[in-house]
């Protein structure tokens, strides 16, 4: 299947970075667009993409595949002005990477003929971020099907790998993505604190947690949730959580944190068998 000619409109943290793998990749960009244009030109002039501006003003800018990388909020005004570009999109797909709205929101697109899909990449990206972060991640694609076999081989050649989902997955899957990766960051910082009430720094705190942290990623990604699970619940040990819960009974939230955390752990070490129901009952009333 040749490459299509790629518009991406928004260069924030998501557009930049796709902009660069695509080009690292060798897929054609034919255009690039930003509200700031300074920010658009550069990067064309970085990766030479020969057109650049704040925003596309006739169709021949517009490449075969166009990506609206946005924030959520903006999506609906930037399909409107974009649909006020051209009378006929029938040759054209549109694609948002949003994850939480559903390619619908590209209706405006769908009526002049072009076919409509979300490409959410299960990834966080930052200024930072290169061709090397979309390696080996998942995209969730919802919309016109006709549409995913281009947007699958696009993913192919970044190295990642796509999930067909229905309007209801995305949600759930985009609500997953938020736990797996925004709250646990909280979670994670809410470890550190706890280390750091008796007066460790966090420094420290977060430099001894680290390696623990990645052992268990690094568990978890080649066993079940039941099978790498580890700690006193696993091993039906109430006397620490118990010594636990009365280190936390002047941090209320810490305090909640533990014993939500710790009940669905329970669920997990009794998923595994680790602990039989008596046992399962006594954690739950430490927890509650």
């Amino acid at each position: 299947m040749p490459a299509p000619d790629i518009t991406i409109i928004g260069v924030g943290g998501l557009g930049h970075s796709l902009a660069k793998a695509l080009s690292a990749a060798d897929i054609p960009v034919k255009s690039i667009f930003n509200r700031t244009t300074d920010d658009a030109k550069k990067l064309a002039d970085d990766l030479d993409i020969r057109i650049s501006g704040s925003f596309p003003s006739a169709d021949y800018e517009l490449g075969d595949l166009i990506f609206i990388t946005v924030s959520d909020s903006a999506i609906e005004k930037v399909v409107r002005q974009l649909a006020d570009v051209s009378a006929d999109f029938s040759h054209k797909t549109i694609v948002h990477c949003s994850g939480n709205e559903s390619a619908t929101l590209l209706q405006p697109i769908k009526e002049k003929g072009g076919l409509i899909a979300s490409f959410h990449p299960l990834q966080t990206f930052t200024a930072q971020s290169g061709p090397s972060d979309f390696k080996d991640i998942y995209f969730s694609l919802q919309g016109d099907k006709s549409a995913f076999p281009q947007l699958k081989e696009i993913a192919s050649q970044m190295g990642a790998y796509t999930l067909e989902v229905s309007k209801e997955q995305k949600s759930h899957l985009h609500a997953a993505a938020v736990i797996a990766s925004n709250y646990l960051n909280t979670l994670l910082d809410a470890a550190v604190a706890t280390a750091t009430v008796s007066g460790l720094s966090k420094e420290k705190a977060k430099q001894a947690l680290f390696p623990l942290i990645k052992t268990s990623l690094k568990n978890i990604e080649s066993q079940s949730f039941e099978e790498a699970l580890t700690g006193p619940i696993k091993r039906g040990d109430w006397e620490t959580v118990e010594h636990h819960l009365h280190l936390l009974d002047d941090q209320p939230e810490l305090l909640a944190i533990y014993q939500i955390m710790g009940k669905r752990t329970i669920k997990l070490a009794r998923k595994s068998q680790k602990i039989d129901s008596d046992t399962a009952k006594k954690l739950y009333r430490l927890l509650e």
